[in-house]
């Protein structure tokens, strides 16, 4: 369902003027925006497709995910809420590479690749804006692409977890939003997110009743809590930096390494 967003609302042109936009610019770019929602399990982009917006996650979890060679798809980036998302191929001027799926309910401000690309010409704050998030985000996805697809299935468990405790605690590009010792839960049942990392429901369960038990998760009927996240949060940082040296490592390695990340950040 798409609806014009109004010019006066305030909600959008708050969300325009963080990205560099002058306070007349804003209100003006507003009137191009519209509001969408999708249910969970909505593809908004295949792969391959042509991206005609950048978007921006009012509320909601998105994943990108590419094929892999069993046929399932595996996330490279899941984007919570305010995050935008989109602006890669765009700039490229090239076909989705990767299919954004809803993981959950999702409500999205839709702005069009056509004022997108006047902003990035005509505008140098927003211009850098987009530009240092892109460049942030080819390197963070290249190497959680590597990990997602190399690792075993122990680390790619324990790092697809770390992806939802990244889109949950941060806003974009900015600092988490979450205080550290606060849990976040994800809300997507775990037969999903064990599909998600590519692994048996049988293998996930085994790790996450680990993870439990060592206090870094809390299950509650079918959905989990990601508790210390700034352990969490360093947990993924360090493994994109260790240039895939271990993609094999046990259970009771990552849980050292969780633990040796506590307080980190």
């Amino acid at each position: 369902m798409n609806r014009p967003a109004s010019s006066t609302d305030t909600y959008i042109v708050k969300r325009l003027r963080h990205l560099g936009l002058e306070p007349d610019l804003a209100v003006h770019m507003a009137t191009a925006v519209k509001v969408r929602s999708f249910e969970a399990g909505d593809v908004i982009w295949a792969k391959g497709s042509e991206v005609q917006a950048w978007q921006y996650i009012v509320d909601g979890l998105v994943a990108a995910a590419i094929p892999t060679t069993n046929s399932q798809s595996t996330p490279i980036s899941i984007y919570g809420k305010g995050s935008w998302f989109g602006e890669q191929p765009i700039i490229n001027r090239k076909p989705s590479y990767a299919e954004y799926v809803c993981l959950v309910e999702t409500e999205v401000l839709v702005l069009p690749a056509t004022q997108f690309d006047r902003l990035f010409v005509e505008e140098a704050g927003f211009a850098r804006h987009v530009a240092k998030l892109m460049a942030w985000r080819v390197q963070k996805t290249s190497e959680t692409l590597m990990l997602m697809k190399l690792g075993n299935p122990c680390l790619r468990t324990v790092m697809g977890l770390a992806l939802f405790a990244e889109a949950l605690a941060y806003r974009s590009d900015r600092p988490p939003t979450v205080p550290f010792e606060v849990g976040v839960e994800i809300p997507i049942p775990q037969t999903t997110l064990a599909s998600l990392c590519g692994v048996s429901r049988t293998l996930f369960s085994e790790y996450v009743q680990q993870l439990a038990a060592a206090g870094w998760l809390k299950i509650s009927y079918s959905k989990l809590e990601i508790l210390s996240i700034s352990a969490w949060l360093a947990f993924a940082h360090r493994q994109r930096e260790r240039n895939f040296s271990n993609l094999n490592p046990s259970a009771a390695e990552l849980l050292a390494e969780l633990s040796s990340c506590d307080h980190t950040l």
